[in-house]
């Protein structure tokens, strides 16, 4: 397996997709007037950007490259020639370069969700995570136009999101992608990653672990992204448990993919099963939690939630589910502590800003309870499912 390959084919496609929808308005763009230029070297520019572009389309990068930093420094506010300067630095894996070309853009066009798709992208393979995600999210709210561009922005930011354990996050990403891409190595991975709740990424996974991963990952892109039949997905499971059944990790995505499909009371037994195996599994213990409040037995779910922010306080999850459950118990100030909390740890989260805005409501703090709905009916379309009540994980189509 080399899901690396895979992974860098995708973002080549991504880079000469935003490279050619913008170089098709080349001369237009080109004959623009100048908001700030040089004295005197307005012809000089158009020459240059002219000839950056042809070189551009011959694929002479190189010198491609050095015409687009002779015109930018001209033409300062020349938007294009910052956007193909860096795309033609980053195709190179000049990713530090690239990055200051997309800053300049940036200045230029604040607004360009393929802007911040692109800077967010180069600070991902840089490994910069934290610099990384918050400009792919914020890529996200802007609109990415180019559909490659818009996969790959979404699957990083997935990525990142597994790397930090925030598992029931980055699989509604994992299914967005699925519902736009075909197979894929890297994203059948991933879905296993993020089923087996495996920090780590596709091309640093340890290839002892490989087979499992990429069974589970199978099993749950086929679910998600080709349509497969429950019946067949729990089979497949079962199947998987024969063979591996002191694996608590499997457990875990066994009952977590009963839980999806509303079979609650076998998903919540096979859910215990993976906690006696492993009584410290933080995301057992909130996925108990939150599912008991969905069935309106809240009282029930709440240990387990205060024994999860107990065990991993700084996880947007925990803090999310134990907020749910003490609102859903009618513990309405700590339940807007704890959903505060959860909000400020994971602000582009949806759910988090409706259960807060119910919170609030309940508390009549209806000020405040219009302006979380008015984020949470912002952000609902970008990422994540239309929740009637959070969940930590999106259902099946």
């Amino acid at each position: 397996m080399v899901p690396k390959l895979v992974r860098s084919r995708f973002l080549a496609a991504a880079l000469v997709g935003a490279f050619v929808a913008h170089v098709i308005t080349f001369r237009a763009a080109a004959l623009a007037p100048a908001q700030a230029k040089t004295p005197g070297g307005e012809e000089t520019f158009h020459g240059l950007a002219d000839q950056a572009g042809r070189a551009q389309h011959r694929g002479q990068s190189e010198e491609a490259i050095r015409l687009y930093l002779e015109a930018v420094r001209i033409r300062p506010q020349w938007a294009d020639g910052w956007r193909n300067l860096g795309i033609l630095l980053a195709v190179r894996k000049d990713y530090k370069r690239a990055e200051a070309a997309f800053k300049s853009l940036l200045q230029i066009e604040p607004k360009s969700g393929s802007g911040w798709a692109l800077l967010g992208l180069c600070e991902y393979e840089q490994g910069r995570l934290e610099a990384a995600y918050p400009h792919l999210e914020r890529a996200q709210s802007l609109h990415i136009a180019n559909a490659d561009l818009d996969k790959i922005a979404t699957f990083d930011s997935a990525l990142i999101l597994i790397q930090k354990g925030e598992f029931p996050m980055a699989m509604s990403r994992l299914v967005r992608v699925a519902h736009l891409s075909s197979d894929d190595m890297d994203l059948v991975t991933a879905f296993g990653l993020d089923a087996l709740r495996m920090a780590t990424t596709p091309d640093k996974l340890d290839p002892t672990l490989a087979p499992l991963v990429t069974r589970v990952g199978r099993i749950e892109f086929e679910a998600v992204g080709g349509g497969a039949p429950a019946e067949r997905t729990l089979g497949a499971f079962k199947e998987l448990l024969e063979e591996r059944s002191d694996d608590p990790r499997l457990h875990y995505a066994y009952a977590d993919f009963l839980l999806t499909i509303a079979r609650y009371d076998q998903g919540v037994e096979e859910m215990k099963q993976a906690l006696a195996l492993d009584p410290r599994d933080v995301m057992a213990l909130l996925q108990l939690a939150l599912t008991y409040a969905k069935l309106g037995e809240a009282e029930q779910g709440l240990p387990y939630a205060e024994k999860a922010v107990e065990l991993a306080p700084k996880l947007f999850a925990c803090r999310y589910a134990l907020g749910w459950t003490l609102y859903r118990l009618g513990k309405t100030d700590r339940a807007i502590e704890e959903l505060q909390t959860a909000v400020k740890l994971e602000p582009s989260d949806s759910r988090a800003h409706y259960a807060l805005s119910e919170a609030y409501m309940h508390a009549h703090r209806k000020a405040d309870a219009l302006r979380e709905r008015e984020i949470f009916a912002k952000l609902k379309k970008q990422l994540e499912p239309e929740p009637s009540t959070p969940s930590t994980r999106v259902p099946q189509p």
